[in-house]
């Protein structure tokens, strides 16, 4: 399976460079894009996103970003030609795709003050995350925080239980997946291997193209960009519960 996997264009800043970048891309199976494809809560310009893709992808799936605001979700769910996956599942091309926003070790000071329970959402995201990546093989999480701190590297220490999360690094390790995430933009190791999956960094913004991905019996190949082919191995040490704070940009949602 030929996959494009794309992430935080924050539409309008980066969609001229994003309608650039797929002059050059070739028919895939399916795009994958891992949340803030708008900026804003902006979701009139997903119809954009979508016309792009039209022709360049038999199927187009989604998450939400923090970007992609809960009240904005219901009219991207009325989009015709694109499904959208909000801690929900589907099968595309024979493989299984499970589809959330995701986690993070630490909400955000924003979260706290408009997110209700936002620590108990979290949670009870993450043990649900957890059950169904338990002894999985040959399928995709598709997420737009990242499920590890290891595709971090390049963004602020301080700043990655704000970013992501330890809690899945774990069930990543014993299944055989390929996770693909976007919201970290100035990291510089875009793809590590923990045990037999393999978790891809796909933040457009920094990265400045789409990925293009072979993922073919559960191997996983980077075709584009060039520079982000190589995946590091990872070891993972054990379970982990939680993760300190060291500190917070207020930027980040």
């Amino acid at each position: 399976m030929r996959i494009l996997a794309t992430s935080d264009v924050h539409s309008p800043h980066h969609l001229g460079e994003f309608k650039d970048s797929l002059a050059s891309i070739d028919h895939v199976d399916v795009a994958l894009l891992a949340g803030d494809m708008v900026d804003g809560g902006r979701v009139e310009y997903y119809r954009i996103i979508l016309d792009l893709l039209k022709g360049k992808a038999d199927s187009i799936i989604a998450v939400p970003g923090n970007e992609e605001y809960d009240e904005k979700l219901r009219g991207l769910r009325g989009l015709n030609g694109m499904i959208l996956l909000n801690d929900e599942e589907v099968v595309v091309n024979n493989v299984r795709v499970i589809g959330s926003r995701g986690i993070l070790d630490r909400p955000t000071k924003w979260q706290e003050r408009n997110v209700k329970n936002i620590g108990e959402v979290y949670r009870r995201r993450g043990d649900w995350l957890i059950s169904r990546l338990r002894g999985l093989r040959g399928a995709i999480l598709l997420t737009h925080y990242s499920p590890t701190y290891a595709t971090l590297e390049g963004e602020d220490e301080a700043n990655y239980p704000f970013l992501g999360t330890r809690r899945l690094e774990y069930a990543l390790s014993t299944a055989r997946v390929l996770a693909i995430h976007g919201h970290a933009h100035r990291s510089r190791v875009r793809c590590v291997r923990l045990g037999e999956s393999t978790v891809v960094n796909v933040a457009f913004e920094g990265a400045g193209s789409p990925f293009i991905i072979d993922y073919s019996n559960g191997a996983v190949n980077i075709i584009e960009p060039d520079e982000y082919r190589e995946c590091r191995e990872v070891k993972v040490e054990g379970k982990v519960k939680g993760a300190r704070s060291m500190g917070l940009d207020e930027w980040l949602k």
